[in-house]
């Protein structure tokens, strides 16, 4: 089974620290989220690995309210064990891997 929505903030938080922090020398953190919610499940064909997708508001610490899109991936945890994320923060996409603006971030 695929997690909820919510299941994955903590991740992404911690994953958006340390990819600020590391790479770009950067301060900046999520301080909270606000209107998450399910844009899509297992949006394509029934045997593609399940994933829910999600989209949000990231409150950021430098005051800023950014949107927030992620998937929920069934065993695309480390080795394939648990579940993983893939997020992105509209206007942070710093190496553009989900450019233009998020759009390959979300289904």
């Amino acid at each position: 089974n695929v997690a909820p929505c919510e299941k994955a903030l903590g991740a992404i938080s911690d994953q958006f620290h340390e990819k600020e922090a590391t790479f770009w020398n950067s301060p900046l953190v999520i301080t909270g989220f606000s209107r998450i919610h399910e844009t899509a499940f297992r949006p394509w064909q029934s045997d593609n690995i399940p994933r829910r997708y999600c989209s949000g508001d990231a409150l950021l610490s430098d005051g800023k309210v950014r949107k927030v899109h992620y998937s929920i991936i069934e065993d695309g945890g480390f080795a394939g064990i648990d579940q993983g994320v893939e997020w992105c923060v509209a206007g942070l996409d710093r190496n553009w891997a989900y450019n233009p603006s998020c759009k390959a971030a979300r289904p």
